[in-house]
C-alpha cells in the first residue's frame, strides 16, 4: 500500500503528535508472546540504518506496560526507539487496526510459518484479545499517514524500508 496521505485522529495524549520534524516508521506489534511480533522486531534491527538513512524515525506501540516491554526492546538492540505502551489500545483503533477472525488462528499456513519463525525467535503466551489483534506498520508525520501497511493475518511480513521509501517519496506500491 503506500501513497496513503490520510490523516489519523490521534489521541490526545500521544507521542505521535509531536513527531512533526520528520516521517516514523510506526509499528504495531500484537505481543511480546507473539513469535511474528520478535521477528518484526529483529527485521527492523537489521535494517534500522536504512529505515533512518532514509530520513525516518522508528517507534513501536504496544499493550503491555514499560516494564514488560522494556527487556524485548534491550534484547532486539531497541532500547531508544520511542516505545508507546498503550494497554488500553487507543492508537490501535485509531488507525483502524481490527481483530483477526478466527480463522487465521487456526490456518494451517500460519501456524506452518509460526513455527519456523518460533525456531528462530521463541514462542510466548498471549492474551487471546492480543492474539486476535492484527498487527500494522505505518510511515507517519504528525498525523499524516504517508503509507501504511495493514497486516491480513499476523504472519505478514512486510517490507519495512520499502515501506518508508514509497510514505517519503509519495509513491503507491501493490504490495510489500
Amino acid at each position: 500500500m503506500g501513497g496513503d496521505g490520510y490523516r489519523v485522529i490521534l489521541p490526545s495524549n500521544s507521542p505521535l503528535r509531536d513527531l512533526t520534524d520528520k516521517p516514523a516508521l510506526v509499528v504495531f506489534l500484537r505481543s511480546f508472546g507473539c513469535t511474528f511480533c520478535r521477528e518484526a522486531m529483529a527485521d527492523i534491527a537489521a535494517v534500522r540504518s536504512e529505515i533512518e538513512a532514509a530520513g525516518a524515525s522508528i517507534v513501536f506501540v504496544h499493550g503491555a506496560t514499560g516494564e514488560e516491554a522494556r527487556p524485548w526492546f534491550e534484547k532486539y538492540g531497541l532500547h531508544d526507539a520511542l516505545q508507546i505502551s498503550d494497554p488500553g489500545l487507543e492508537h490501535y483503533h485509531a488507525f483502524g487496526l481490527g481483530q483477526t477472525g478466527m480463522g487465521a488462528l487456526i490456518d494451517p499456513n500460519v501456524w506452518i510459518r509460526g513455527a519456523s519463525c518460533a525456531v528462530a525467535h521463541g514462542f510466548g503466551g498471549q492474551s487471546v484479545e492480543m492474539m486476535r489483534q492484527l498487527p500494522g506498520v505505518f510511515v507517519v508525520q504528525g498525523g499524516d499517514v504517508l503509507a501504511s501497511y495493514r497486516h491480513r493475518s499476523p504472519a505478514d511480513r512486510p517490507d519495512y524500508v520499502r515501506l518508508v521509501h514509497a510514505g517519503i517519496e509519495g509513491v503507491t506500491i501493490s504490495s510489500l
